[in-house]
């Protein structure tokens, strides 16, 4: 385990180009290719499907709004995991316009597995923190959270 010693304080710029770090990394992630290994998905492929876990079905539009997604880009999402295997998609029975997705055997365990990941991953880096950061994160990650949202939006008039 990594301990860091404490930084002196930033300056406004520092913040500034650390929070473009993040922006980018995002980015970076949302347009992440998955690699050639089976069962993996990509983050834009996990936040897409994670509703499943606890669902057997879902409509495409509803992932689409949880992700935060348009429709059109979770259909190629969801193409791209149609043809893996780890996904099947049908027309509502409730009503035939809407397209329902169903994830496989396969699917599910890629799913629970990468969740599994993500979640050993995250626990290790909050625990790899000092105490006195462990106190702060969650509030900072919800704050920066909040701030992109708002800067996704572009400036009110």
């Amino acid at each position: 385990m990594e301990v860091h010693a404490p930084s002196p304080p930033t300056s406004a710029e520092d913040f500034l180009i650390a929070f473009e770090t993040l922006a980018q990394a995002v980015r970076r992630a949302r347009g992440a290719v998955a690699q050639d290994t089976p069962g993996r998905l990509t983050l834009s492929q996990y936040s897409l499907l994670l509703p499943l876990s606890d669902s057997d079905t879902a409509r495409v539009s509803d992932l689409a709004a949880g992700a935060g997604i348009a429709p059109s880009t979770a259909s190629r999402i969801l193409d791209a995991l149609e043809r893996r295997a780890i996904v099947r998609r049908a027309r509502s029975e409730e009503d035939r316009r809407g397209v329902t997705v169903t994830l496989t055997d396969a699917g599910r365990a890629a799913l629970g597995q990468q969740h599994e990941w993500m979640r050993g991953r995250q626990l290790e880096f909050f625990e790899g923190l000092p105490e006195d950061e462990q106190v702060l994160v969650s509030d900072l990650l919800v704050r920066l959270a909040e701030l992109i949202d708002e800067l996704s939006c572009g400036p009110a008039d």
